[in-house]
Parts: C-alpha cells; structure tokens; sequence
C-alpha cells in the first residue's frame, strides 16, 4: 500500500496558488535585500560621519593631585602632578594627540605649562631609586619614588585608552600671566606657601590636536604646609 501512496501522482496545483507562493518569495527576497542595502547604507553613513567629525576624546574629571618636591635647597621646585585619564571613542582610524596642557594653583592666577609624564610609586623602599629604568630620572622622596620622562608624545589611539601622569612645575621660569604673581612662585618654598593661602582651586586645560579644548577642575583640601616641608610630598583629593 505505501508503493501506491509513493507511485500516486501529485496533485496540480492550481494557477492561483502558484502565482501567490510566487508573489511571497519575491517579496521576502526583496525584503532581504532591502535590509541588507540599509545596513550597509548606514555603515556607510557613520564611517562618513566619523570621517568628518574626526576623533572625539572623552577626559575624565581628575580624582587626585599629587605634590612634591624636585631638587634641594634654594634650586628646589614645586611639581604638581596629575593622571590624565583619555578614552578615544572613535574607530581606530581616528587618533589625536595632546598638543598642550597647563594648569593654574589659584582660581583666577597664572597657569604653568606642562614639562613630562611622571608615574607616582608610593613606597618605602630605600633603594628604589636605584632601581630606575633606563632613560627614566627618578626623584626619591619620604614613601614616594617619582619616576619621570620627559619629551614623551601623549597620543590617543581611536579606540583606545591612556591614562597618562603629566607633571607642571610650579615656578616663576614656567609661569604664564602677571608678572608680579608669576614672580611669587621663585621655589617649593614660596610655591606651596601661596597656594596654601586657601583651599586648593586647581584648573588644568587640555588642547588635542583635532578635539579641541577641555578644562578640568580639582578642588580640594588646603595645603598642610608643615607636613609637605618636612616630607617633600602630599596628594590633594578632588572634591
């Protein structure tokens, strides 16, 4: 019996119903064709977007400042240093560079150019300093090491992310405004006395090479004037 179901010959399908299961095939092509042409439309339109906005270099607020001292004596110099943390939302063919950066101590005051990238270790270790990598100029202080390199490209990769310390120095030979407030910033000494006239108010600007300027605010604690003297260091946290 089942030879006979198998050896049957098929129905005719009528005319209309091929011609509608033809109809819905074509259109279930056609849709897919369509979906296909406007994802690859809309690909095509946010790498034309990007293309023309260029990098875009999100920078978060600062959470921390670190102070310390460089050099001994009346040659001594206040460093203020801080992690500037960068993420290049855009696709990798889209990098930016950090053209400039300064910061201001004082609302309203001069500001100070930055001069290396600095990576702060907190340690006891004595002999750290002996330590220091190649190429790097290292500065041992009271539990702190500060490793430094200067001439460092700070770029930012599409699609990447640095987190970079950059170090200002708080002198009278990097500073720029008025030349009166500029000339009360001679030596760690003097430096930290002035800004330990109020609560700590710093700014620091950020010019990129494509994205433009940001500005960033730290607002912290007053200076402990006793305790950086007697040992060389201490971080401020941001508010």
């Amino acid at each position: 019996m089942s030879e006979n179901v198998a050896t049957e010959p098929a129905e005719d399908v009528p005319a209309e119903v091929q011609l509608e299961d033809k109809r819905k095939a074509w259109n279930r092509r056609v849709s897919v064709d369509a979906a296909t042409f406007f994802l690859a439309f809309t690909l095509a339109m946010v790498s034309a977007f990007d293309t023309v906005r260029g990098p875009v270099v999100v920078v978060q607020p600062p959470q921390q400042l670190v102070l310390y001292r460089d050099g001994e004596g009346d040659n001594a110099v206040l460093i203020v240093a801080m992690r500037l943390a960068m993420i290049n939302a855009t696709s990798a063919n889209h990098g930016d560079v950090v053209m400039n950066a300064s910061i201001s101590p004082l609302k309203g005051g001069p500001s100070f150019g930055f001069a290396a990238t600095v990576k702060p270790v907190f340690t006891d270790d004595e002999s750290a300093a002996s330590k220091c990598d190649l190429g790097a100029r290292c500065v041992p202080l009271d539990g702190l090491l500060v490793i430094e390199r200067e001439d460092e490209i700070i770029d930012i990769p599409g699609g990447t992310v640095r987190g970079p310390y950059l170090a200002y120095p708080v002198a009278d030979w990097n500073c720029t405004g008025d030349a009166k407030v500029c000339g009360e910033f001679l030596d760690f000494n003097s430096a930290v006395a002035k800004i330990a006239q109020s609560s700590s108010d710093f700014t620091v600007k950020v010019t990129f090479y494509s994205d433009g300027e940001r500005s960033l605010n730290c607002k912290g604690r007053a200076i402990d004037l006793a305790y950086i003297t007697s040992r060389g260091w201490m971080t401020v946290n941001c508010d």
